[in-house]
């Protein structure tokens, strides 16, 4: 004879160890926040209040990235830390089978008169031994001179193959950083508490080797101003901000390096 408790789980379609999970996980949230409802000493007027507020921040669509916001980057690193280059978000800008560009250049329009134009090169090696990796996939994708990512085209999007001793180049513009959810309830949250909501400017890659564990990771400016004040939590580190050699001869080009480091998939 089935149990309630199983019985509603069945309904839901999870299995018994997903319920088992579920259970450990609401368990461990609900401890957590009635010791923030105790030690902050939360009213039920501000409980009523957070519940609208979550009302209206589902209906917009934009739960899971306010959970992206403040938790993603930590569950990222202790559940897929493997020795690698840091992953990082993919965030919601990523557009699939961009073009393959043989000579690296990712610009498909020209910019404005005060873009800096961006040399990005490295080598992808292996994680353990320390090898160059021929003919990795590098697909980039980043914001413009204003913040602005193309949606319609392919502009500062593209993929590139490392060479047979793991050497990549593209040819990008230095991106500017950006503002999200200006008129969303996440946008609503952090002017309460008077917060800005914007991006370091920063460059998204995925990489994809067979035999390799995938990476998706963001290579932050490192002259940006948002960098010890990203409003997503624990997104900018050390390991992940490239290095600018600047063109004295020219102070628009500017060139930079940032090498990867990928892990084989266990054998």
């Amino acid at each position: 004879m089935l149990t309630k408790t199983s019985s509603s789980a069945e309904a839901v379609g999870i299995s018994p160890e997903q319920r088992e999970r579920l259970i450990r996980v609401w368990g461990s949230c609900c401890e957590a926040l009635q010791k923030v409802v105790t030690d902050l000493r939360i009213t039920q007027d501000e409980l009523k209040f957070a519940g609208l507020y979550f009302n209206r921040l589902g209906q917009s669509g934009m739960f899971p990235s306010l959970l992206a916001v403040g938790l993603a980057m930590t569950s990222m690193r202790v559940t897929e830390g493997n020795g690698g280059t840091p992953g990082n978000l993919e965030g919601p800008y990523y557009i699939a089978n961009a073009p393959v560009r043989p000579d690296g250049v990712l610009l498909e329009k020209e910019p404005g008169p005060d873009t800096r134009f961006l040399e990005l090169s490295g080598v992808v090696r292996d994680a353990k031994t320390g090898k160059p990796v021929d003919n990795v996939e590098l697909d980039f994708w980043n914001a413009d001179e204003n913040g602005i990512y193309d949606h319609v085209g392919h502009h500062l999007r593209g993929r590139v193959f490392t060479k047979a001793d793991g050497q990549y180049h593209v040819r990008d513009i230095v991106p500017k950083d950006y503002s999200e959810h200006d008129t969303d309830p996440i946008g609503e949250l952090f002017q309460a508490m008077g917060r800005h909501n914007r991006r370091a400017a920063h460059i998204h890659l995925k990489v994809r080797k067979p035999g390799y564990q995938s990476l998706t990771t963001q290579l932050y400016m490192p002259d940006g101003d948002y960098l010890d004040d990203d409003y997503v939590e624990g997104a900018v580190v050390p390991e992940l901000v490239v290095k600018f050699e600047d063109n004295a001869a020219n102070q628009r080009e500017i060139s930079a390096k940032f090498d990867i480091s990928i892990v084989a998939e266990p054998a």
